[in-house]
């Protein structure tokens, strides 16, 4: 039942229970060493991955447009004069290839912000889905364990309960037959009384020792 329920979140609660991305949460990561993570958690971590991978990407490639751009302001400052007092045709050629470049690099990070700003949401979408399921199996696995110790106290319980049983039982068995024995001495003799002992008791000694009766 517990594996059908829908769990919501909020960010607020990732936020105030600092916990950002899970898979590089430590506390995450240490569940996994006290119970065995599942195939589905598993994919949903590696999705998260690759999500996190691409979102590092994006980001690497965004710092470094500002710095090619740089480059090639700095290009078209250094042939301005070359190209339009000088005519130089080559640096003319070099100029407008600098500025197509600038445009292409201006518009690229204006396609990088909008990805970035997806990326964040489908992975904060990856890691609601990845915590819903972490909660839904651990609290699974913390049910069923403690249904399974509940059942081994009743069993223990019934085995104690058994076994003072077996006590009490084996008490009532731990008998003093000296008046016994003095009585059968008296009238039967010594020497009828040995016989006797040989034959029922060391019957039961054989009994006892083979597990069948003779």
């Amino acid at each position: 039942m517990m594996l059908k329920k829908k769990l919501k979140f909020d960010i607020a609660t990732l936020k105030k229970n600092d916990i950002t991305i899970l898979t590089l949460d430590e506390r995450w990561n240490r569940l996994f060493k006290i119970i065995p993570i599942t195939g589905k958690i598993k994919k949903y971590q590696d999705n998260l991955n690759k999500l996190i991978g691409k979102e590092a990407a994006l980001f690497q490639e965004q710092q470094s447009i500002e710095p090619e751009k740089k480059k090639h302001m700095k290009n078209i400052i250094a042939l301005t004069q070359e190209a339009f007092e000088k005519n130089n045709e080559q640096a003319k050629r070099s100029l407008t290839a600098s500025k197509l470049r600038i445009e292409q690099l201006n518009k690229r990070a204006e396609e990088l912000e909008d990805e970035l700003l997806q990326m964040g949401s489908k992975i904060r979408e990856s890691n609601f889905k990845l915590l819903e399921e972490t909660v839904k199996y651990v609290y699974n696995v913390m049910s069923k364990s403690r249904a399974r110790k509940a059942k081994l106290e009743s069993e223990l319980k019934l085995l104690r309960k058994r076994l003072k049983e077996l006590q009490i039982q084996r008490q009532n068995l731990t008998t003093d037959w000296t008046e016994v024995y003095a009585f059968f001495h008296d009238l039967l003799g010594s020497e009828e009384l040995t016989r006797l002992d040989m034959q029922f008791l060391n019957e039961e000694v054989e009994t006892d020792e083979t597990g069948n009766s003779e």
